[in-house]
C-alpha cells in the first residue's frame, strides 16, 4: 500500500492491505531464529534499501498491547476485508520500531503508523509483522526456533490476510499474495464530503439493495 491510501470495498468495510509500499522479506514463515507464521520485512525503496523505513495502517485500528519495549499490537476497529475472503475483525502485531506507539492510540487505514528499526533482539533495521484472526486472545510461545518468541494467538499467513494492492514485489518469497478487485477510495477528509460513517451506511445499503 501507498502512504495514506484507503481501499473500501462495495459493502462499506476496509479492505485490509499490506503496510509497506515495498516488499522484501527477509525472513519468512517457520524460520528457526524466532518465527513461525510472522515474516521479517526491510525497508525498501526504489533505490534499495531504507533504514527506518515507514510503513501504514493496514486498516483503520487502535493499539491494544505493547511488549519489551519493541513489540506493539493492534486490533481492527470494524470487520475488513481479508486475503483468504473472510470479513472479520483482525489482530497484527510490529516489533522492533525504536519509537513505539502507546498503548490507546489509532490510526486510519494509510497513515503512518511505525518504521522498521532495531529495538530489541535483532541483526538489523527491520519490520517484523505478525497477523492473527479475530480479536485480541494474547500470545503463545514459538515452538522450536533459536530465541525465545511469542507470537500472537490464532495466527494466520499474512498472505490470507493482507491484498498487496499496489505494493511493489521486489522479494515476496513466492507465496501467494492476491491484489482486491473492485474497492473504492472514500472522500478524502479534506474535502467537503458528508461525514464517512454516512458514506459507508450508503455503500452498505446500496449492497443490500
Amino acid at each position: 500500500m501507498l502512504a495514506n491510501q484507503r481501499m473500501i470495498a462495495p459493502d462499506g468495510y476496509e479492505v485490509m492491505l499490506f503496510p509497506l509500499e515495498y516488499m522484501n522479506i527477509s525472513q519468512g514463515e517457520y524460520g528457526n531464529t524466532s518465527h513461525y507464521l510472522a515474516m521479517d520485512f526491510l525497508g525498501w525503496g526504489a533505490n534499495g534499501r531504507i533504514l527506518q523505513c515507514g510503513y501504514y495502517a493496514p486498516c483503520s485500528c487502535h493499539s491494544v498491547a505493547s511488549f519489551g519495549g519493541d513489540t506493539i499490537v493492534w486490533q481492527s476497529n470494524d470487520l475488513v476485508h481479508c486475503a483468504d475472503g473472510s470479513l472479520q475483525i483482525v489482530t497484527f502485531l510490529f516489533a522492533h520500531d525504536n519509537n513505539l506507539p502507546s498503548v490507546g492510540e489509532r490510526r486510519i487505514q494509510g497513515q503512518l503508523i511505525g518504521h522498521t528499526g532495531t529495538a530489541g533482539q535483532v541483526t538489523g533495521d527491520h519490520c517484523h509483522f505478525n497477523t492473527a484472526n479475530g480479536t485480541y486472545a494474547g500470545m503463545i510461545h514459538v515452538p522450536d526456533v533459536q530465541y525465545n518468541a511469542y507470537e500472537l494467538k490464532n495466527s494466520e499467513h499474512i498472505y490470507n490476510i493482507c491484498y498487496v494492492n499496489d505494493t511493489v514485489l521486489y522479494n515476496d518469497y513466492g507465496y501467494n499474495w492476491l491484489e482486491y478487485h473492485g474497492g473504492v477510495i472514500p472522500p478524502s477528509p479534506s474535502e467537503h464530503h458528508f461525514p464517512w460513517v454516512l458514506y459507508a451506511q450508503k455503500l452498505r445499503q446500496k449492497q443490500l439493495s
